[in-house]
């Protein structure tokens, strides 16, 4: 009974305006009221919703401006290091060329293609949320990928050429040592070959015998140098006339290469003594087994006797 009473019920709203006494009334039943209510609900809850979806979309735009503003940055600097990139790599590509050039000068085999190359690095993926979350940066994950993919694989030949730089070095220090230590000038200045290295009739018994060197005829007291860098192992100054090489001097130049100089008048180096190239050993004489003043030169190789002319580059 009081539900049907209070449907039965009206509110009534007496309106007066400020201008005039005349009012206005208007009578609300309970079910009008009720309905006004619910419109106005729906009518609020449509503008909040507007006005949620306005306010996300905004934002959502204002992201989408910064992100792309960013990718346009990040574009640009993916192609200035791209061609950085390419410049080392040419820069690269000339100094292999020239380290390609330095292993025929220092007697290396040269490096293959492969070789060059050392391999191509993996691929290197985009993170997991750039590639949910903003599929549009994907064209450039690829670009990024590769610049990466070069930067890794050009670390690694700038390594090789690292270690092939010290490899030629090294070797053109042994072969720079080798080559001063290896007999390639007349130990006498002027002069006239008076025997050459192989057989001979000897001047002494008139039997024909292998001369072991290279005979020059200079004055007396003219200098004799060392034909290359080493250590003197023997500086006899001591002799029987007639007999043997007479005062003589032997360099040992290492890897099994020795000198002899014989027939000295004088010894000017000792046991021991480290020797250069073009360094004055003694002087030219006629000792020992000799028929007037001349050098007997020798190069001998482990221990067995070779042409001299073969190591005189230079007359």
């Amino acid at each position: 009974m009081e539900v049907g009473n209070m449907r039965d019920k009206q509110i009534k709203v007496i309106y007066y305006s400020f201008h005039g006494s005349a009012g206005k009334e208007y009578i609300l039943t309970w079910k009008k009221v009720l309905s006004l209510g619910f419109s106005a609900f729906v009518i609020l809850t449509l503008l909040i919703s507007g006005g949620i979806a306005l306010f996300t979309d905004f934002f959502h735009n204002q992201r989408i401006a910064t992100l792309s503003t960013a990718n346009k940055h990040l574009k640009s600097e993916l192609g200035i290091i791209g061609q950085t990139v390419a410049r080392l790599e040419e820069k690269m590509g000339l100094l292999e060329k020239e380290n390609d050039d330095l292993r025929v000068f220092a007697d290396l085999p040269r490096l293959d293609s492969d070789t060059r190359q050392v391999g191509t690095g993996g691929a290197v993926a985009a993170p997991d949320d750039l590639a949910v979350n903003e599929p549009f940066l994907k064209e450039y994950a690829s670009e990024s990928e590769r610049v990466r993919e070069k930067l890794d694989q050009l670390e690694r030949r700038v390594s090789l050429f690292s270690d092939e730089r010290m490899e030629i070095e090294k070797k053109l220090v042994e072969k720079r040592t080798e080559l001063k230590h290896r007999p390639s000038i007349r130990p006498v200045f002027g002069g006239r070959v008076s025997d050459r290295y192989g057989f001979r009739i000897d001047p002494f018994t008139d039997v024909k015998r292998h001369h072991d060197g290279l005979d020059i005829s200079v004055p007396h007291g003219t200098d004799v140098k060392a034909t290359a860098s080493g250590t003197v192992v023997k500086a006899r100054k001591t002799y029987i006339p007639k007999k043997g090489f007479g005062k003589e001097v032997v360099i040992d130049h290492g890897n099994g290469i020795r000198t002899r100089y014989a027939h000295l008048s004088k010894v000017l180096v000792k046991v021991g003594q480290k020797v250069d190239r073009w360094h004055v050993i003694g002087k030219v004489g006629d000792t020992g087994r000799s028929t007037g003043p001349h050098l007997h030169y020798e190069v001998m190789i482990k221990g067995k006797s070779v042409d001299p002319e073969n190591y005189i580059l230079e007359y």
